[in-house]
């Protein structure tokens, strides 16, 4: 390895880094090199062994007996299959699990009635869906990053791992970002929008993403037990900056006559020039009691406690999340759940200014949900307490999945606030393929409140350092609502493997809320305005002699600019997947990538403005990536590379530097026990 190709596996070897610093010495092997050498060393001798594992023992290993998914996400429009095809591969895969279990003698645990999101994963309705095998073979390690994988979604981050991050659409501001945790609403506690630094990665079933110009929808679901025995997913890794990673789940069908799950994540780095340390780390549990076979209890609970040492960002600040639920089939067809849960957010005494910070808020909530063939409704209503946020929310959604002629839904949502009602809605609409062809089109109108802009906020404005906070004069009065419309309409083509779709945009905002994070302490309500826009995506396979190359990109612009709304955003994605053997035990996935988006103004104004200040635009951002997984029975091994051009001002907010270039590499391994 001689010049650019060896700076570009070892990009810290003659820098300071996780495993070399100062000159690099002629008498010493770094971990990075050892492993570079270790691992194909390793592979090969674990296909060998594998080479003559019987295909039938393979089979009855979870996950793998059937056709793994295809690409990262799941659904028609990134697999390349259509709905009906991937429900009929899906179905035989539980067959084939019963046959098991029936051979066997053993008894599949008790699941409870699942609460479905509605419509499944397409591109026309704007909705994007990673499944249990989908998370396990996607490049990202936290929420954020995964979210970011969807065309026009970017990140906003303040630095490395440990800082706060949160992710942004369509410009949508303070208020548009929700969170659902198994129907729990994910209220920011600090801020506008959720901080995703507090929501670890692993112990999830199912992330599903709802991209909407008015709002993005983040719905969770925990991982439950589907298997007879107890399973372990363990996720270890390293890199350089002293990365390392360590994530793991342990389900377990039967504990005091329930199934319990227990998911734990930590993510830690020593940051740009190894002096902007930080620690991504938290914890999550679960037990579920199935009383007879119509429904049951669940008890919930996730901790999460970012810590970074990058000056003037909150530091020991840990959030706790927990609820209790019941959920029932009261009827055929027809799910009922209430629950009842709390979330805080307490600083340590260790940090000088948010030690004192304690705030605590409940929620009580019912949901339910009717299907009937293809038809569905579903109605929830939650309650909130405390400072801040709303009072309380009710949503109905009604809709057909995959009808005759078309797949469509829409949901009103209505928000109590302290001086009154605040109602909002949407439909979307996507037709069946003709020909190839399906039009698709969605609109949404309505106002939202803004959370924590009340006097609670100002509290927290006053524990910040330096001078006193001089008022927005753009602000209306408190609470902050936004006005918004959306439309998106377009098309979709599909022959042979090739997808090609395209829409028409338009946007229109009263104003854009800041985040409200730390990231813009002074971040001011903007004037809003119209945009028009398109975008437009591509999957298509490349005629290379060996079968599994595909050609992906998506690209976004605006005829204006907003904040947090550059005017072109764009990614392209050169891909590989493969799966060998017929007992299918070997599978390698690899991606050759970039995402950029243009210069893009953020909500804080620049020093010195007038009445009306400027914004502050933070420059063009372009990262590109490799990622290769290789999965050998039930232990995959992964090394990926980020901004392999090493462009250096990638940044996101003012003098919050974000790592130059970084290689990860490590395994995650599936264990029955």
């Amino acid at each position: 390895m001689r010049g650019p190709f060896r700076r570009f596996l070892l990009p810290r070897a003659h820098k300071a880094g996780a495993f070399c610093v100062g000159a690099r010495a002629t008498t010493k092997l770094s971990l990075l090199k050892a492993a570079l050498f270790a691992v194909p060393l390793a592979l090969t001798a674990v296909i060998l062994s594998v080479a003559v594992i019987p295909t039938v023992a393979v089979a009855q290993i979870p996950g793998i007996g059937g056709p793994p998914p295809d690409t990262i996400l799941i659904g028609a429009d990134s697999t390349g299959l259509e709905p009906e095809l991937a429900e009929a591969d899906s179905s035989a895969i539980l067959a084939d699990s019963s046959e098991i279990l029936a051979d066997s003698g053993k008894v599949a645990p008790k699941i409870l009635p699942v609460i479905s999101s509605g419509v499944g994963p397409s591109y026309g309705l704007a909705i994007w869906s990673w499944d249990r095998d989908a998370l396990l073979s996607t490049r990202a390690l936290t929420l954020a990053e995964l979210v970011a994988l969807i065309p026009g979604v970017i990140t906003l981050r303040g630095g490395d791992y440990g800082t706060p991050v949160t992710v942004m659409a369509f410009g949508a501001g303070g208020g548009r970002i929700r969170v659902f945790w198994d129907g729990f609403e994910w209220l920011p506690l600090d801020g506008g929008v959720p901080d995703l630094a507090r929501i670890g990665l692993a112990g999830f079933e199912e992330v599903q993403v709802e991209r909407h110009p008015g709002e993005l929808r983040i719905n969770l679901r925990t991982r439950e037990p589907i298997s007879p025995d107890p399973a372990t997913l363990l996720q270890v890794g390293t890199g350089d900056l002293g990365t390392n990673i360590l994530s793991g789940v342990f389900v377990h069908p039967n504990v005091f006559k329930g199934s319990f799950t227990l998911a734990f994540d930590r993510l830690e780095t020593r940051g740009p020039g190894l002096s902007a340390g930080g620690t991504l780390s938290g914890i999550g549990l679960r037990y579920s009691l199935a009383i007879g076979d119509r429904g049951g209890i669940v008890a919930e609970m996730r901790r999460f406690a970012p810590r970074t040492e990058v000056l003037n960002l909150a530091t020991g600040l840990t959030r706790n999340d927990w609820n209790i639920r019941a959920r029932w089939r009261l009827a055929e067809g027809l799910i009922g759940e209430g629950y009842w849960g709390a979330s805080s957010l307490a600083g340590g005494p260790e940090d000088p200014i948010y030690g004192g910070l304690d705030t605590r808020r409940t929620q009580l909530g019912i949901r339910t949900q009717y299907t009937r063939r293809n038809l569905w409704a579903q109605g929830t209503a939650r309650k909130f307490s405390g400072h801040g946020g709303p009072g309380a929310n009710l949503e109905l959604a009604a809709g057909s999945a995959r009808g005759p002629v078309a797949s469509l839904d829409g949901l009103l949502r209505v928000e109590r606030w302290a001086n009154g009602y605040y109602p909002s809605w949407r439909a979307r609409i996507e037709t069946e393929q003709l020909w190839g062809f399906s039009l698709f089109a969605s609109y949404e109108d309505g106002e939202t409140g803004a959370p924590f802009v009340s006097e609670y906020e100002a509290y927290l404005r006053s524990l910040r350092p330096g001078p006193p906070f001089q008022g927005d004069p753009l602000e209306r009065p408190r609470p902050r609502f936004t006005d918004r419309t959306g439309i998106r309409a377009g098309g979709r083509f599909s022959w042979r493997g090739i997808h090609l779709s395209g829409a028409g945009l338009y946007m229109g905002a009263d104003s854009i809320r800041p985040l409200g994070l730390v990231l813009d302490p002074e971040g001011i309500a903007s004037p809003g305005g119209d945009r028009l826009g398109f975008e437009a995506a591509v999957s298509m396979p490349i005629p290379f002699p060996w079968e599994g190359f595909m050609l992906q990109g998506a690209v976004q612009a605006w005829d204006q600019d907003l904040p947090y709304l550059p005017r072109r955003l764009w990614d392209g994605t050169v891909t590989y997947h493969g799966v060998f053997k017929e007992s299918r035990n070997l599978e390698l996935w690899g991606g050759l990538g970039v995402t950029s988006r243009d210069l893009m103004p953020i909500g804080i104004p620049e020093p010195g403005g007038g009445a009306v200040p400027n914004l502050i635009v933070v420059p063009r951002s372009e990262e590109w990536y490799v990622h290769i997984q290789v999965r050998v029975v039930a232990l995959n091994l992964f090394i990926r590379w980020e901004n392999v051009r090493r462009k250096a001002d990638n940044i996101d907010f003012p003098d919050r530097q974000q790592p130059q270039a970084r290689t990860l590499y490590g395994v995650r391994w599936t264990m029955n026990n």
